[in-house]
């Protein structure tokens, strides 16, 4: 049983860094069938002149608001994710301190038994290995 206070963080943080990478991939994965079936046509444009007409002009706002909206999104999803990862790393780090003050606990508790002489059960060899590299 590895208690290294990098093996508890990494053991949080991977999967964590692999579920934000999944969803980001799963968000960014292209759709093309979808976005060119969603995207209505440009309306035409008067031909020799370089003026934008009013239906062009609401075309490319739709199509802004739609990206700004999209955008958005996956801002807000990457905040989600940013903020579930923190929450993660300080319940590893909360972990890891609670383990190393349980193990010294377990070593006050070994020292007052063996002084007033009652023998020990054995423990697991990787509970003592821990305990004492701390």
């Amino acid at each position: 049983m590895d208690t290294s206070p990098w093996a508890s963080t990494l053991a949080i943080v991977i999967p964590a860094l692999a579920s934000v990478a999944a969803a980001w991939v799963a968000r960014a994965r292209p759709d093309d069938e979808e976005d060119v079936a969603e995207m209505p046509a440009a309306p035409p444009q008067p031909s020799g002149t370089w003026q934008v007409s009013p239906e062009m002009y609401r075309w490319f706002e739709e199509q802004m608001k739609g990206l700004h909206t999209r955008v958005r999104a996956v801002e807000d999803d990457l905040r989600t994710a940013e903020s579930k990862l923190v929450e993660a790393q300080s319940r590893g780090d909360r972990t890891d301190r609670l383990l190393s003050l349980a193990l010294v606990h377990i070593g006050h508790q070994d020292e007052r038994l063996l002084a007033a002489g009652i023998p020990l059960v054995p423990m697991d060899p990787e509970l003592i290995a821990a305990r004492d590299s701390r």
